[in-house]
């Protein structure tokens, strides 16, 4: 009946336990929900709870009759129904509820916390986690903002080749600190090797199980900075279709205590409370004091949506002495176990069953089936705050930096045991307790703990030593074992640098031996720190277990490692030891130990990886070859401190002993110091002495002076004036050796010896008295000194040495100059060999044309020609002056270019180097050479100095046929000259260095010639016969027709055709001069100042063919226009051309070769008979009335004639012939007719035209070409101006426009004004519009502006189209162009692993192989094609 009694009571309990589970029964099992409110779910639970806790005060008799019926149905109870009455006995109730503490074992992905923060480093956070638990955030999980920070730093150290400054990482110590409160989640968890918790902060990750509904006052959640507002701050709360708000006011008290009074950041990560909240927004507080008073009032609607750290009400049903049983909301089961609970607390006398308790949750795990929540009652967790130290007061420190680990509590007080470990109270700490494991309470195993007996019974006292700190559980981590406490060291930061420490040997390695300094700390003693000699048996003197006393040499605290030495020579160093270099100062002397020898010194190493540098000098008193040799690695060694620099961490030291080292330097300089008194009496400066000469060489003379000191006479100070110098080839030769004379005592200077070193033979000096035979001369040596030297100052130079294109020339004993070759005489051919005519030593009258004394230089000039023009500046030069100068370098195009001075250069055209023209005049003239010349023109502003080199020009008893000025030149006349540029508008013949004809293009041949740019080349020497002379303007033409040249025709003609060659002949000799002489005017200017001609004849190809076609009438090209218009169309633009070269359409490419076959087919009859007159293209009118080649064929042949009117008739004709079918046709008229207006007519009548145009064409086709009109005939204000009009007109439908602009700008050097059109044209264009005029635009920068900002804009559009192959074959196409091989290379492997179409990637793959064979190499095709089949195979 017992046994029967004990079920029914059990099946009681229980089924009034589901009872508070589930208080409510369901109407409909099937469906449907409960009419009762959460609020009055929580009131049944609780009275259903009262009813129950008071049914467990009724009797055992109770219990029977209420089962009696069930009972009798058995007569006999069992012996397991016996059993469990015992058990009942022995077990209070409660017992049944599993109290929940938390270990590595038990946690999973998923699972919730309250942290709080231990320690920050640069790219992670220590989070302390509730039952000593720490887990790592990386900075890539704290929120989306910092991710993408993070992201785009890995990128820019990727891309290293990019421009523009770099990202800098966020500083984790300005978002967080040390003691903060975070709410996390578990992202990953490694149990291979070392154990390691990894954390989330990110709310989208923490809060992503919370509804909106249970966003309610008083929820507490973790938020990041999403944006900075006016008012406040937009935070994300991760909560789906909720936002946070946070006001200014709300912030101001976090900011100013936590965040250094600095706005919050975006990303950043902040604990914040529920204010209010509607539909869309939660109003937040981040007030810590609000945070921790915060109370959620409504229960949660379900269990997924509790999260750790809310302060919440529960109702107690179960107590226990390892914690309590608690019922949260009177939903939501929870415990709260011991360690939660204040230690100086008895957890079955303070609580009760039933009693309302208000706590704090502190762990979820609801992603597994069976869900469990934690709670705290502890008072720093309800506040969210840090723990009380004494009293009520809190301190401002972090606890752990109070009790850091290895520190001792002399006095903890047991407090509460269980079988894992004790509690205990520390000493005047009210907030923190201590908790001592089991295996820490001795050093030998104790198998159980008791409370009540023993000696860690309740209320024992001890002392312990600290481990560590946990801040969640406000635990101090401690131990009472006897040999802990007796340690001396328990971390390696505890071991101080220097000191003496007993260790014992562990074991021997190749690296040293390690010792086992403390318990749990071992060190290494490094080789060479052995012993002070090398071992070659350590093994035998250090055995394993063996006591040694070592000094500490050094500790890394980042890898936990101890080094120490045994050297005795450390180890009883008398010397005090270097460890800081900010406390060593000049003349500190200490031990050290050589680590490295080098040749020119050693590193010696000394405590705290402090070093230093011996120079060899200071390493030993005397020179030693191989400082290897004497020193050894691992030498211990005294050294002395020379010099220190702690901001540069860098040290000189010296091995040798510098006290006696000073006394020897000065008791020597004191001996040097008297010596040089004495000397000074004997040897004042103008002290008149006799002497012996001792020795005579070619620039000075040795003396013997008294006290057999050394006296040097040099040969600048032997005369007073040049005629004194009988012999000015050795002005030294009148005097004998051993010859006693006077001489006038100038100085005492010290001379370096053949043997002197600057290091090791620096005292290898002589001195030796500086003297001088001028012994009346008023004059002393430093008015010879460079700094007192003006230009044309004149001198006695000696020439010291010889050079072949400059002289050395001496004007005092330590004034030293050059002679140029140009400058040693009038006569070239003595220049041209300075050896041979003069000698080292020899006397020359210099004259300083140039002085620099920061350069310390002088330039002179011989003046044994007194008529010789001294040149010291280019305002010296005169037209007329005949000079030397010396051959700088020749150009067959250019001429010689020639040195008069050193600095100043001149310059002999082709016409003025000899008086007879040749083919190659510059042949006679090497690179080098003195020649005679004469001064034809100085330009002085611009330092441009034209000299001849004619024999005329130099000697004028010389007849010559030398054009020398305009005046010169008559028409009808044939002169030689060289062709100077070869333009658009003709040929250029230099007559002259100043003075050009122009050949128009008609003129150059008697025959028709396609390629007439390739009849004549620069430099080339031709017979040209002027045929016309505009004296107003200084221009000429000319003609190199062999006809006209010679006066006979190269053909004969027969008929009208002789007679009409003949009008045309005379027309071209008597041409009038109209306005586009303008070119003719610039191409001449150009080819004087000598521009390279190259440059100037770049046309393009569409124009060189239009000049082609159109030789016999060579007005088509004036002003580089193509008066056909074919190659001025829209669909033609330069823009297109590029869009052309980009696109890989096959089709299209087939097409403009068609189009370009047709304009051949059209010129094929003029092409075969060049019309010549008037009545010529009328004929062929006739036949071809739609033709507008022919039309404005016809226009530039009259403007050749300068017939504009007529011109400007034609076009009218042609306008009306056409038919009104050939739009184009019309169009290419009109835009001959702009040109027309534009280069002869004004801008009155150029307007007319154009609105005219604008009625019977497409609009926009007109204004593109009246703008590139613009553009050619460089009017770019109006370019400008109209382009702009464009932009209004025709931008919102025309992406073209933009395009065209931006281009614009960038070939004219505006690339921001070209960067702001794209942003305009976006708002303006329709969206369907928008990829192409980016990609347009990008294009652009890559050929005209910056290929990275290209790169940039082209990214951007890649990253929203990934899967347009089109637009990734672009970008492709202008990486090539760039020619960027490896940048090229990584974007083909990028489009490469992305996923198109097969027949997109055999088209990738085929090009990517193109690309390699063109620019990489075999491995590189090769592997490219192993990609292809590897893609092949992965297709298969």
């Amino acid at each position: 009946m017992a046994g029967k009694r004990k079920i029914s009571a059990k099946s009681e309990n229980d089924a009034s336990a589901v009872t508070i589970a589930a208080p409510t029964e369901e109407s409909f099992p099937r469906g449907g929900a409960s009419a009762l409110t959460p609020l009055e779910h929580r009131e049944i639970s609780n009275k259903v709870a009262k009813d129950l806790f008071a049914s467990t005060k009724t009797s055992d008799a109770s219990v029977v009759a209420d089962s009696e019926e069930p009972a009798k149905k058995k007569r006999k109870p069992s012996k397991k129904s016996k059993k469990a009455v015992a058990v009942k006995e022995e077990k209070p109730k409660s017992d049944k509820t599993y109290i929940e503490q938390l270990n590595f074992k038990k946690l999973t992905v998923g699972t919730s916390f309250l942290g709080c923060i231990s320690h920050i480093n640069e790219l992670d956070l220590f989070v302390s986690l509730p039952h000593q638990l720490v887990g790592v955030v990386p900075i890539t999980e704290i929120s989306d903002a910092i991710t993408a920070i993070v992201e785009k730093v890995a990128n820019e150290d990727e891309d290293e080749d990019m421009e523009g400054e770099s990202t800098a990482l966020p500083n984790l110590a300005d978002l967080f600190y040390v003691g903060q409160w975070v709410r996390c989640k578990i992202t990953s968890i490694q149990t291979d090797g070392k154990k390691i918790i990894e954390l989330s902060l990110k709310p989208s990750l923490v809060n992503e199980d919370i509804v909106k509904v249970d966003i309610t006052p008083g929820v507490t959640l973790g938020a990041t900075v999403k944006s900075v507002e006016d008012h406040g701050y937009v935070l994300d709360l991760g909560v789906k279709d909720l936002a946070g708000f946070l006001p200014l006011k709300e912030s101001k008290s976090y900011i100013k205590k936590y965040n250094r009074d600095e706005e919050l950041a975006v990303g950043q990560y902040v604990e914040c409370a529920i204010e209010k909240a509607d539909a869309r927004t939660a109003n937040v507080t981040i007030d810590r004091t609000k945070i921790g008073h915060a109370v959620v009032e409504d229960p949660f609607s379900r269990i997924t949506s509790v999260l750790p750290g809310q302060l919440v009400t529960g109702v107690i049903d179960a107590v226990q002495s390892n914690g309590l049983g608690v019922k949260m909301q009177g939903l939501y089961a929870t415990t709260i176990d011991q360690s939660h609970i204040p230690a100086s607390q008895d957890i079955e006398k303070e609580y009760k069953l039933g009693q309302n308790i208000t706590f704090r949750t502190l762990f979820t795990i609801l992603n597994t089936e069976d869900k469990k929540i934690g709670g705290s009652v502890l008072q720093h967790i309800l506040e969210l705050d840090v723990p009380t130290v004494a009293g009520d007061k809190k301190s401002d420190k972090f606890i752990a930096h109070m009790f850091p680990a290895g520190s001792f509590l002399e006095k903890v007080q047991v407090a509460r045991v269980n079988n894992t470990g004790v509690w205990v109270t520390l000493d005047g700490v009210s907030g923190v307790t201590g908790y001592v494991h089991v295996s820490r309470l001795a050093d030998e195993h104790i198998a159980t703990v008791s409370g009540t007996t023993g000696k860690f019974k309740i209320g024992s006292t001890h002392r312990a030593r600290v481990l560590t700190y946990n801040p969640v559980d406000a635990v101090l981590v401690l131990t009472l074992q006897p040999s802990v406490l007796a340690e001396k060291f328990l971390r390696v930061a505890d071991i101080e640098i220097g000191s003496m420490v007993e260790c014992e040997v562990e074991k021997l390695i190749d690296a040293g031996i390690i010792v086992k300094v403390s318990k749990s700390i071992s060190g290494l003693v490094p080789t060479m720190h052995m012993a002070d000699v090398k071992l070659t048996r350590p093994e035998f003197k250090f055995k394993v277990g063996k006591k040694i006393q070592c000094r500490v040499f050094k500790v890394d605290l980042m890898k936990q490692k101890v080094f120490l030495t045994l050297k005795k020579s450390l180890i009883n160093s008398e010397y005090p030891i270097f460890k800081d270099i900010n406390e060593i100062n000049v003349d500190d002397q200490s031990h050290g130990v050589i680590v490295a020898i080098k040749n020119n010194g050693c590193v010696v190493s000394y405590y705290n990886n402090l070093t230093a540098f011996a120079p060899g000098s200071e390493m030993t008193e005397t020179h030693v070859a191989n400082l290897g040799e004497v020193f050894n690695v691992g030498q211990t060694v005294k050294t002395t401190v020379l010099k220190v620099d702690p901001e540069e961490n860098k040290m000189l030291v010296s091995f040798i002993n510098s006290k006696k080292k000073k006394e020897k330097q000065a008791e020597k300089k004191a001996k040097l110091d008297a010596k040089h008194e004495a000397k000074n009496d004997a040897f004042a400066p103008g002290k008149i002495i006799t002497v012996t000469i001792k020795n005579i060489k070619k620039t000075h003379m040795t003396l013997s002076l008294p006290n057999e000191l050394e006296g040097r006479i040099h040969v600048s100070e032997v005369y007073n004036s040049f005629d004194d110098i009988k012999n000015p080839k050795a002005p030294l030769s009148q005097f004998r050796s051993k010859q006693e004379i006077q001489v006038k005592i100038l100085g005492v200077r010290n001379t370096k010896l053949n043997t002197y070193l600057p290091i090791t033979h620096a005292a290898k000096v002589k001195q030796h008295v500086d003297c001088s035979l001028r012994l009346d001369s008023e004059d002393d040596e430093s008015a010879r000194e460079i700094r007192n030297i003006k230009t044309g100052d004149e001198f006695i130079g000696f020439i010291s040495d010889i050079h072949p294109a400059y002289a050395r020339v001496s004007i005092g004993s330590h004034t030293t100059g050059t002679m140029q070759k140009q400058l040693a005489s009038s006569d070239p051919n003595v220049c041209n060999n300075l050896a041979k005519h003069f000698v080292s030593g020899q006397a020359i009258r210099a004259v300083a044309l140039s002085v620099d004394a920061n350069k310390n230089t002088i330039e002179f000039m011989n003046a044994e020609d007194p008529k010789a023009p001294r040149i010291t500046d280019i305002s010296d030069l005169e037209e007329g002056q005949i000079m030397n100068a010396v051959v700088k370098y020749t150009n067959k195009v250019n001429g010689v270019s020639v040195n008069i001075t050193s600095k100043i250069a001149g310059k002999a055209y082709l016409t003025d180097i000899a008086d007879t023209y040749t083919e190659d005049p510059t042949a006679s003239c090497t690179e080098g050479q003195v020649v005679r010349v004469a001064i034809i023109s100085v330009n002085k502003e611009r330092g441009q100095v034209d000299v001849s080199m004619r024999p005329s020009r130099i000697y004028p008893d010389i007849e010559s046929n030398e054009v020398k000025s305009f005046e010169d030149i008559k028409r009808g006349q044939v002169y030689e000259g060289y062709v100077s540029n070869i333009a658009a508008v003709g040929v250029f013949v230099k007559l002259n260095h100043s003075i050009a004809a122009r050949v128009k293009i008609a003129n150059l041949s008697d025959s028709f010639v396609k390629e007439w740019k390739d009849i004549y080349k620069l430099g080339q020497l031709v017979k040209a016969k002027i045929i016309y002379i505009d004296h107003d303007m200084k221009r000429l033409e000319a003609s190199l027709k062999k006809s006209v040249v010679e006066g006979s025709s190269s053909s004969t003609r027969s008929g009208k055709k002789e007679q009409q060659a003949d009008d045309s002949d005379s027309d071209e000799e008597m041409p009038e001069v109209d306005d586009s002489d303008e070119e003719m005017e610039e191409a001449d200017s150009d080819a004087v100042q000598n521009v390279d001609s190259d440059q100037e004849a770049e046309q393009s190809d569409e124009e060189e063919e239009e000049e082609e076609v159109s030789a016999p009438a060579p007005a088509l090209n004036i002003d580089s226009f193509d008066w056909t218009g074919i190659n001025n169309r829209v669909d033609s633009s330069d823009e297109e051309e590029e869009e052309e070269e980009d696109s890989d359409d096959e089709e299209d490419k087939s097409k403009d070769k068609k189009k370009k076959k047709e304009v051949e087919d059209l010129t094929a009859e003029l092409n075969t008979n060049a019309p010549q007159t008037a009545g010529d293209f009328e004929r062929l009118l006739v036949g071809s009335p739609n033709s507008s080649y022919l039309w404005i064929n016809f226009m530039a042949y009259q403007l050749q004639l300068s017939e504009i009117a007529k011109a400007r008739d034609i076009g009218e004709r042609a306008l009306k012939t056409i038919s009104f079918r050939e739009e184009q046709e019309k169009m290419n008229v009109w835009v001959a007719l702009l040109n027309l207006e534009n280069n002869f007519g004004t801008d009155e009548t150029l307007q007319e035209v154009f609105k005219r145009a604008l009625v019977y064409c497409e609009p926009l086709k007109v204004y593109l070409q009246l703008v590139k009109i613009y553009e050619r005939s460089d009017k770019q204000d109006k370019a400008e101006a109209l382009w702009e009009e464009m932009t209004k007109k025709f931008g919102s439908q025309s992406p073209e426009v933009w395009t065209g602009f931006g281009l614009y700008y960038l070939q004219h050097s505006k690339p921001d004004e070209a960067r702001e059109l794209l942003q305009k044209s976006l708002k303006v264009l329709p969206k369907h519009e928008h990829v192409q005029t980016i990609v347009k635009f990008a294009q652009l920068e890559f050929k005209h502006g910056e290929a990275e900002r290209g790169r940039t804009i082209l990214e951007g559009v890649m990253s929203n189209y990934p899967k347009r192959l089109d637009l990734w074959n672009i970008y492709i196409d202008m990486e090539i162009k760039t020619g960027d091989t490896e940048m090229t290379r990584r974007l083909f492997e990028r489009v490469a692993s992305m996923k198109f179409s097969s027949k997109k990637m055999k088209f990738l793959f085929k090009k990517w192989i193109q690309f390699e064979k063109a620019h990489g190499t075999e491995d590189d095709v090769q592997r490219v094609k192993e990609k292809t089949l590897a893609y092949v195979e992965s297709m298969s």
